[in-house]
Order: structure tokens, then C-alpha cells, then sequence
């Protein structure tokens, strides 16, 4: 599940480079865009590092056992799932992180903290809903709150709700997050206990307030396709609009590499992504 940051370098921000050349009134436009397309992906990397972390744990091959199930791997600290069933049926995973980085994703972030998985039907059934929550979780000790919601509603394509989001930062700001998107699983279901496989799509829109107090939305205009073996948002294209500003932000064709471009009053600039912390 990839979630992207971009920079632009010293010219916007002491952002690293990116080179391009615009009027002083084109700077008043792009800069608070960069920088919301900054925290947007900073937030999507967060959140979608939390599904891709809920996916490896429920779906995994000793996820079936319904007893405490340990995951402890040396200098990478210790994943601690504690399963129960409630009254109708459903599972709840509790999941305790102590220092642990996960060794399959492709960040070598640092989670504490705990996050509870509902699951009521099997993922790969008709009838499939979850609800992940947090209890004082952090990634690299940004503080992650929320709750977010995976209904199925056709084969191989889930809706995923996020409200009430919020990421702390460590310096103190903080962003929100409410949104709506569509889910659809391309590639990799026919490994279903192998998630690091996975090519998926994403489509819907976000609203929510950024680290400068400035309400923001964007609304995905073409399908963001997400592989898990890169690092990137390989495609797809995002409306952004922060205040009365409004720009588009492109990432490509399908490749995996770490360019996208910025359009803003009809002017496109080439940037680079950073690919996460």
C-alpha cells in the first residue's frame, strides 16, 4: 500500500531540488500545494502502512490459530497478537508493537503501540466487514488515531471509510483525515497468505485540516494503482485543492519510479517523490 512524499527542492520550502522556473505569483499557488501534497502523502503512507501491517497479520498462514500468536524477529522488536471472538461471532485481534519494524514492508518503520482488528466474515468471502482502531499507536512516534472501516462489496473490491483520522507529528502539528475510497485487488489474490505481492487500485476523494490549520480536499480524478513491492504510486491522477488553490498531481503510467508531475494554472512541473520515513 503505497503512500508517497514529495519534495521540491530548495526553491519551495528547503524542500530538496526539484528545478523549474515560475513568477512570483505561480509560487503563491504551488508552494502551499506542494506542501499539502507533502502531508497528503505522509498520511496516506501512515494509513496505508497500518492496512498493509492489518492484511500481513489476518491474513497470514498462523493468522487461522485462534490463541495468542507471537511474531518476535531479534533487532527488529516484537509483534504480539492476542485473538478472541465476541458475541456474534466476530474475531478481535488485538495487536501490541514493542519497537517492531516489519521485514517484508518496504519502509523500515518503527511501531509501538497497539492496534484492535474486528473482523466479522472472511476476506475473501461475499459477506466481509473490519474495523481497525488504535490505543496510543505510533509510527516512527507520530501518533496515529482513527477509525477505518473495510466493507466488501464485489469481487475482489472492498470500500474502506476513514473517519475521524488524525496524525500527530513528532514536532507537535497535527493533520485530519475523513475519507471515502474504493479498494479494487488487481493482482495477488491468488496468493491470499502472501500480501507483499499485491497490485491494488484506489479511487474516492479526503477532506480534512492540515498542519497549518487550512482545510484541504482532493478527490482522485484517475484510479491510484499501488504495488507492494514499490516504493512509489506507480499511477493515477489527484485533484488538490487547499483554500481557494487547486492544482492536479500526476504519477505516471505504471512505472515504478520515484517522478510525478504538478500542474498548476496550466503550467507542469516535474517533481520527485521521496517514497516515505
Amino acid at each position: 500500500m503505497k503512500r508517497t512524499n514529495l519534495i521540491l527542492a530548495a526553491s519551495i520550502m528547503m524542500m530538496a531540488a526539484i528545478s523549474f522556473t515560475s513568477c512570483e505569483k505561480d509560487d503563491e499557488v504551488i508552494n502551499p500545494i506542494v506542501e499539502q501534497s507533502v502531508e497528503d502523502d505522509d498520511v496516506d503512507s501512515y494509513f496505508d502502512d497500518v492496512l498493509a501491517e492489518v492484511d500481513d497479520i489476518t491474513l497470514s498462514e498462523n493468522s487461522k490459530d485462534s490463541q495468542m500468536a507471537y511474531a518476535t524477529l531479534g533487532e527488529n522488536g516484537e509483534r504480539i497478537r492476542k485473538t478472541s471472538w465476541d458475541d456474534n461471532n466476530c474475531r478481535i485481534d488485538s495487536v501490541i508493537y514493542n519497537e517492531f519494524v516489519n521485514p517484508n514492508a518496504k519502509y523500515e518503520r518503527v511501531k509501538n503501540g497497539v492496534i484492535i482488528i474486528r473482523t466479522c466474515g472472511n476476506y475473501l468471502s461475499d459477506n466481509f466487514e473490519r474495523t481497525v482502531t488504535f490505543d496510543n499507536f505510533t509510527i516512527n512516534g507520530n501518533k496515529i488515531e482513527g477509525k477505518k472501516v473495510i466493507r466488501k462489496t464485489a469481487e475482489h473490491q472492498y470500500q474502506i471509510t476513514l473517519t475521524d483520522g488524525k496524525v500527530t507529528f513528532t514536532d507537535g502539528t497535527t493533520y485530519t483525515r475523513n475519507a471515502e475510497r474504493t479498494r479494487t485487488w488487481v493482482e495477488g489474490y491468488d496468493t491470499p497468505f502472501f500480501v507483499w505481492d499485491d497490485v491494488y487500485t484506489l479511487e474516492g476523494s479526503a477532506t480534512g485540516v492540515n498542519r497549518k490549520g487550512e482545510t484541504y480536499t482532493h478527490q482522485i480524478t484517475s484510479a491510484l494503482m499501488f504495488k507492494l513491492n514499490c516504493r512509489w504510486i506507480v499511477q493515477g491522477v489527484i485533484n488538490i485543492t487547499v483554500g481557494d488553490k487547486e492544482a492536479t498531481l500526476d504519477y505516471g503510467m505504471g512505472e515504478c519510479d520515484n517522478m510525478a508531475y504538478v500542474t498548476v494554472n496550466g503550467k507542469t512541473y516535474e517533481i520527485k517523490l521521496r517514497g516515505g520515513k
